[in-house]
């Protein structure tokens, strides 16, 4: 929950305004509880409201509270003296919202209005006895309620009990006939959430009586949720050692420990917590708590990461430090004391920076740290792709050395996965290859099949969506493959399409994957998960056979795929390739037996940019599918940023339409020249889609700033993160802690990781 330096409450949450009857107010109370001075406006908006700008039915006094100092409380009076709906009789929801210009923040309350017709009769008497109860969590309440007919006719009355979904009531409406002039009192029961389900606050509810002469009454009351519950506090590892890895070799850098704290909220109430390091070492140490203030919420798990940083001595024995983690609750004291999370005991354990073994045996040390500081184990040949699973933990990247291999990836740092020892012959493309960390070469399956496929370079790789267990990899001469990432078996039998391959890309329901091909065709499959994985072709779809028809566009080579689901499975397949153009298809899972007569291409129309036959999109990027923004790389070094919103509004796939090429007017966002030495390769957007990040034939990787409307601001040239000799082919990206973690891989052979 974000903080909010304003506080306020309503005097009441439902309010009756009769017309050409005296005006009606409430109360707002404002809370400065900044650390400075602050002036508070009020501003009352209605549901439907249809007042003119200017035309008041409302005022305050005072107007404004001016210049209030922190801590200090305002009492704002809202006088409503006319209707804020004209001609509307019934119940208005009305918006109070408080804002500081100083703090930049605002707290917006809501209120009921009940509008009254000024002739309306009164004809039944509707009262509550008790309007405000109190009760604690999963107990129950009974709510009386006295009528009386004021007519002079007997009356049917329907009574209808209205409050917060999460109340359970027995006997929501109740019907009874009223005699002319009498009175009787019914009862409503209801229960209230359990202490995890509501927060600890005043529910409004709502006694409405229709009569059978269409007359109707209201009465409104509370029922207050006693705070109730407590904070469980835990820490798993209580115990850690600083260096964390590497302890028997020296490791200056390594100077802090990071202790996660659990605290399960099992109370109704909604808690801040922050966290005091105290015990008899605390003055030997420093800290810091991630995030600053954790906000608990009702029945939920937070994390707190405690950092310890100590300074570490170069030599001696190790030392104990004997702390406790204390944690205070900020936001809402009324649990008490008693229930406070308790006191949890830490122990840290500080090693020398030199090892004590290494301090009485350096020339043994030397000797025995040298194997350590071999170089990584890199491919023999260009990195094609690389790509991160869904959590950026593994890696995986395939070569022109027909190899895959598997990485771990720990700290933001890069390392060959050491439970990964290849167990075949690992000679492949003339080369032997390092066993650890070597997932898989092609055609190295035991089956007749796969041995045809040997000695062939990988183009192209990419994990599945769910579970992130499978990987889908193109090789040369168009073989596709599907393997498990955690022994990179062969899952399904290989797929021959004798068609090179420049992408793959599946749908994010992990049902479907489509492959993209330098003969300018689009093949579509399906993935039957079960006891057996099958990759089975279902459609084909020939991209440059249908410009050939209808244009002048006679080669076309599929570059880049990217799918940007919408609903329902449902989604737009977006196709690159030559001419600085890009094709959109829509795509529907339960059409897959319609062929595509309708094709929608993208020209870019830039008047700096040719646009023949060998300008050609490169790569492609998405990261949302609700705004529908898409990146584009180019050869001719440019990136471009489309806003697809509006022109596929109008893309269906349709059978019985006429066989056409439709010119599409993407509307561009921004665009940018990002490589002067050569074309952009890859392209990656952040989850936020706030960052772009690029791979071009210079060797540079680029980090571009996007705003709001994800253009990118002119006076920002970019940084770049890393820097070769050779061109970068493939770049993943990952966020973690804050940090933007980007996997590289390129022609200079080797797969690097950075972060930003």
């Amino acid at each position: 929950m974000e903080n909010n330096d304003i506080h306020a409450i309503l005097s009441t949450q439902n309010l009756t305004f009769r017309l050409g009857t005296s005006p009606v107010s409430f109360d707002v109370t404002v809370n400065n509880d900044s650390d400075r001075r602050a002036t508070f406006y009020i501003e009352i908006k209605a549901a439907g409201g249809n007042r003119n700008k200017g035309e008041k039915w409302y005022k305050l006094e005072p107007e404004v509270a001016a210049a209030k100092p922190s801590g200090s409380t305002t009492n704002f009076q809202v006088i409503i003296f006319d209707t804020p709906i004209i001609g509307f009789v019934g119940i208005a929801n009305l918006t109070v919202r408080i804002f500081s210009p100083e703090l930049g923040q605002e707290r917006r309350l809501q209120l009921r209005l009940n509008i009254e017709s000024e002739n309306q009769r009164n004809l039944l008497d509707l009262q509550l006895p008790v309007k405000q109860f109190r009760v604690d969590a999963s107990n129950i309440v009974n709510i009386p309620v006295q009528l009386r007919s004021l007519g002079q006719q007997s009356t049917e009355v329907k009574l209808s009990f209205i409050i917060d979904s999460r109340w359970l009531i027995d006997n929501v409406q109740q019907r009874l006939l009223l005699e002319a002039g009498c009175q009787t009192e019914v009862c409503f029961s209801c229960q209230a959430p359990s202490v995890t389900k509501a927060v600890a606050e005043s529910y409004p509810f709502t006694v409405k009586a229709i009569c059978s002469n269409n007359y109707s009454s209201s009465v409104e009351g509370n029922i207050e949720i006693l705070p109730f519950g407590f904070i469980e506090f835990d820490i798993p590892q209580p115990n850690q050692i600083i260096p964390i890895q590497r302890r028997w070799l020296p490791n200056w850098k390594s100077d802090t420990a990071s202790f996660e704290l659990h605290f399960r909220n099992i109370s109704n109430l909604c808690q801040q917590i922050n966290i005091q390091l105290q015990g008899k070492d605390a003055n030997k140490c420093s800290f810091q708590q991630i995030p600053e203030i954790s906000t608990s919420d009702v029945g939920n798990t937070n994390q707190i990461i405690l950092e310890i940083k100590i300074k570490r001595h170069w030599i001696g024995i190790r030392k104990k430090l004997q702390l406790e983690a204390k944690p205070e609750l900020l936001s809402d004291p009324r649990l008490g004391v008693t229930t406070e999370p308790p006191i949890k005991n830490i122990e840290l354990k500080v090693l020398p920076i030199i090892p004590f073994w290494l301090q009485l045996a350096i020339l043994a040390l030397i000797a025995a740290i040298l194997p350590l500081f071999r170089p990584p184990i890199m491919h023999t040949g260009s990195v094609n792709s690389v790509d991160l699973n869904g959590i950026g933990t593994i890696a995986i990247s395939g070569s022109d050395d027909c190899t895959l291999r598997r990485w771990e990836v720990r700290r933001s740092k890069l390392q060959p996965d050491k439970s990964i020892k290849y167990r075949k012959n690992p000679v492949v493309c003339g080369m032997t290859h390092k066993r650890e960390g070597l997932l898989a070469i092609s055609g190295d399956d035991d089956n007749n099949q796969a041995n045809m496929f040997q000695e062939l370079g990988v183009k192209v790789i990419r994990f599945i969506p769910k579970e992130n267990d499978i990987v889908a990899v193109g090789l040369d001469k168009g073989i596709i493959e599907l393997r498990n990432v955690k022994d990179g078996e062969l899952v399904s039998p290989v797929r021959d399409t004798s068609d090179s391959i420049f992408d793959l890309e599946f749908t994010p329901d992990s049902n479907h994957l489509f492959s993209g091909h330098g003969s300018g065709k689009v093949r579509f499959w399906s993935i039957e998960i079960g006891n057996k994985l099958a990759l089975e072709q279902i459609s084909v779809l020939d991209i440059r056979e249908r410009l050939k028809q209808d244009t002048k566009l006679t080669k076309f080579e599929i570059k880049a795929l990217k799918f940007i689901p919408t609903s329902n499975n449902q989604g737009f397949l977006v196709v690159a390739g030559n001419y600085s153009s890009f094709i959109i298809l829509p795509w529907n899972p339960n059409q897959l037996n319609k062929r595509f007569k309708n094709i929608s291409i993208q020209n870019l129309k830039i008047e700096s940019t040719s646009g023949g036959e060998e300008d050609y999109i490169s790569d492609l990027a998405a990261f949302d599918s609700s705004t529908k923004i898409l990146a584009t790389a180019d050869s001719a070094g440019y990136i471009t940023i489309w806003d697809l919103a509006e022109c596929v509004e109008t893309l269906t796939i349709n059978p019985e339409q006429k066989q056409q090429i439709n010119d599409l007017n993407c509307a561009i966002i921004s665009r940018w020249k990002a490589s002067k030495l050569g074309g952009v390769n890859t392209l990656a957007f952040s989850k936020n889609g706030r960052l772009l990040v690029s791979g071009a034939n210079d060797g540079r990787v680029m980090v571009w700033q996007l705003n709001d409307e994800y253009k990118r601001d002119e006076t920002e040239k970019g940084k770049k993160i890393y820097q070769s000799d050779d061109a970068i082919y493939s770049i993943d990206l990952e966020t973690k802690k804050g940090k933007l973690i980007v996997l590289i891989g390129g022609e200079d052979k080797q797969v690097k990781i950075t972060s930003h």
